[in-house]
């Protein structure tokens, strides 16, 4: 063979394993990436849980001291 064959098949050889590793890496960045969006997601998601809980019970409190408040203006009629 040719010494400019043998070295065109070394370098494109070379060429592959090394395009081939940086995708492996950037898949596995990605993949990292993906999994701290998604524990983001899932701390957000319970904080607006515990946040909707806290809405609700004030909601309720709040509704109930308005019931209050009508029936004592009704009753005094």
């Amino acid at each position: 063979m040719d010494n400019q064959v043998i070295t065109t098949i070394v370098s494109t050889g070379g060429a592959v394993i090394v395009g081939l590793g940086g995708m492996w890496i950037a898949t596995n960045q990605i993949g990292k990436r993906i999994d701290d969006v998604v524990k983001r997601l899932d701390r957000l998601e319970d904080s607006f849980a515990t946040f909707r809980d806290v809405m609700n019970s004030k909601l309720a409190a709040m509704d109930l001291e308005i019931a209050r408040i009508l029936d004592k203006i009704g009753g005094a009629k």
